[in-house]
């Protein structure tokens, strides 16, 4: 299957040779498709809830969708596109994913728990929406690997679907809970735009997951028009800055994509989202030990971003085999946040999830690949 570059259509769909998925298809679609089945259009609801509420993973589970339908439909559609293949829990609770893609591809996703108080869970997940990556990060497995394909709408909300039944079945998680979904994982999502955005409104929908748009979060590393396309979007979802630098010079060095769309013309599309749509933005930065981790740097950050309606993701670096990237000493990360703090940039520092497992972007894939090829 060749890469797509605006979302599945159902007409697109049937023009292929291969099973329709049925999360590749908008609730207009499951209307036709039903209708071409010679089924009476509230089948579509009815075959909808079964996806996204019962999050059912066969026809067998759609007890009160006819037997004739669901032959039908077993004939014409497939209920998922993508396939476990490896899983790794950390110590803190983190799931990593492998997936195999009906093309024999591969894409990672994860899911972390966070206390939520009163013994309750918060998890977000994490999902890929490229097989691959093309803006080459020299700090990102996934970068490293090379852009193979942008992922189908279905390919994406199946990782979520995924990670939801597993915490369905899990001990004490409420039946009806849904995850934080962050598009963070293998690629650029903004690059696989269209995609991206029929995803964002199916796991938005009441008749679809019910994620509220405020629980999911767009990250980019960069790509100014679709950072500018989305701030005039209706959708309320967050927008998130893979940044790693405050001078041009290093985050040519860091992200690439910053030759095409140096910070001053980000900066730009970052205020004018902010102004646009009344919503904070926040910045990733990934500490590097040596690299961007000075407190002159911290300065120089506080500097690009003073007076915008902002918060600072601070990451120390997971520890990889890569011994260019390492993370910094604890005291070094204090003092980043310190002097972010002192001149009045909010700012948090997270918690690596899952660095015994190299839960970072691309690291499964990479061992997987290394295996295979090896």
């Amino acid at each position: 299957m060749t890469a797509i570059e605006k979302p599945s259509c159902y007409n697109l769909l049937c023009m292929s040779k291969e099973l329709i998925c049925l999360t590749d298809l908008t609730s207009d679609d499951l209307v036709a498709l039903i209708a071409e089945l010679g089924q009476p259009s509230y089948r579509a609801k009815q075959l909808q809830h079964w996806i996204y509420k019962e999050l059912a993973a066969s026809y067998g589970q759609m007890g009160n969708m006819p037997k004739t339908l669901r032959e039908k439909l077993a004939r014409k559609a497939r209920i998922s596109r993508i396939k476990p293949v490896h899983e790794s829990m950390a110590k803190d609770g983190t799931v990593k994913t492998l997936f195999s893609l009906l093309d024999g591809r591969t894409i990672e996703a994860s899911m972390m728990q966070h206390p939520a108080g009163k013994g309750k869970w918060r998890h977000t997940v994490c999902v890929s929406t490229q097989a691959g990556c093309a803006l080459g990060c020299s700090f990102c497995a996934t970068g490293q690997q090379g852009f193979e394909r942008n992922l189908w709408p279905g390919e994406i909300i199946d990782q979520v679907i995924y990670f939801t039944r597993r915490m369905r079945h899990g001990v004490g998680v409420e039946v009806d809970a849904v995850p934080n979904v962050v598009f963070m994982g293998m690629g650029e999502p903004l690059a696989n735009y269209d995609a991206l955005m029929q995803v964002i409104d199916i796991l938005n929908s009441p008749d679809g997951l019910n994620i509220g748009a405020r629980s999911m979060t767009v990250s980019t590393a960069g790509l100014v028009p679709q950072i500018e396309r989305f701030s005039q979007e209706k959708r309320q979802v967050r927008l998130a800055i893979s940044l790693h630098a405050a001078a041009d010079a290093l985050r040519n060095k860091l992200v690439p994509l910053n030759k095409r769309y140096p910070l001053e013309a980000l900066m730009k599309s970052c205020r004018a989202h902010i102004e646009t749509t009344g919503r904070r933005i926040t910045f990733e930065y990934i500490l590097f030990e040596n690299i961007n981790d000075s407190v002159q740097q911290a300065v120089e950050l506080a500097a690009l971003l003073k007076g915008m309606n902002c918060h600072v993701n601070l990451i120390a670096a997971n520890s990889t085999d890569n011994k260019n990237f390492k993370p910094p000493v604890h005291n070094i990360v204090l003092a980043f946040q310190h002097e972010l703090e002192r001149r009045h940039i909010p700012c948090t520092l997270r918690v690596s999830k899952g660095a015994d497992i190299n839960a970072g972007c691309g690291q499964l894939r990479s061992r997987f690949l290394g295996t295979e090829r090896g």
